[in-house]
């Protein structure tokens, strides 16, 4: 089956792989979300047809990637044979979230102002949240920076927006469990728990 028949007409937010680089220079790992990125991916980023995209490494897929911690445990995950996205198939993660859509609420690109793309950011992570995992009420997002990887296929054509959620206690749930299966796990036990992707990795490096 061709990408194309997989994602259909999905229209995705992405940004210029040169347009970001140019500015900021290549990076690995977690950055911190400075004005400067934010200026970058407003003036530049567009939707475009994810079928396009998946295998283009002239442009990045911007991706919400949300971590949950609850004292000193965070929220593992593992993908599932029968998640959809094959190359991160039998491996850990600490991140919740996909791909960025168009919102009625935030016409884009509009205007290009950081403040609609912040919006537009954040409604998708929700979004994403909702469908992703069960937790009690609508979470306080806080977004802690970048996170990029060329190393490998999948890195080469995403850009993840990495938040992070606080839960006053460990309540949530995986919602497609026939995809991913979830725990609370101590972080200094996660070095014990086996091989993450690598984007939770990179983000596990800069956080913890």
């Amino acid at each position: 089956m061709s990408a194309t028949q997989i994602y259909s007409d999905e229209q995705v937010l992405c940004v210029p792989t040169e347009a970001l680089y140019s500015r900021i220079g290549h990076w690995r790992g977690l950055t911190e979300p400075s004005s400067e990125i934010w200026r970058i991916i407003a003036k530049n980023s567009l939707f475009k047809p994810r079928a396009e995209l998946e295998h283009d490494p002239a442009f990045k897929q911007l991706i919400s990637y949300t971590l949950f911690l609850s004292g000193r445990r965070i929220f593992v995950m593992k993908r599932l044979y029968s998640q959809g996205e094959e190359r991160l198939h039998g491996l850990l993660s600490v991140g919740v979230g996909g791909h960025m859509n168009p919102v009625q609420e935030v016409p884009w690109p509009g205007r290009r102002r950081i403040g609609d793309l912040k919006n537009l950011v954040t409604l998708n992570t929700l979004r994403e949240i909702k469908e992703e995992v069960i937790l009690a009420g609508t979470p306080a997002l806080r977004i802690v920076g970048f996170l990029n990887d060329d190393a490998n296929e999948v890195g080469k054509v995403h850009l993840g927006v990495v938040s992070v959620v606080h839960l006053p206690s460990p309540i949530l749930a995986v919602r497609e469990t026939d995809k991913m299966m979830g725990t609370w796990v101590e972080l200094l036990k996660l070095g014990s728990l086996g091989a993450f992707e690598s984007w939770s990795s990179l983000v596990l490096q800069g956080l913890v």
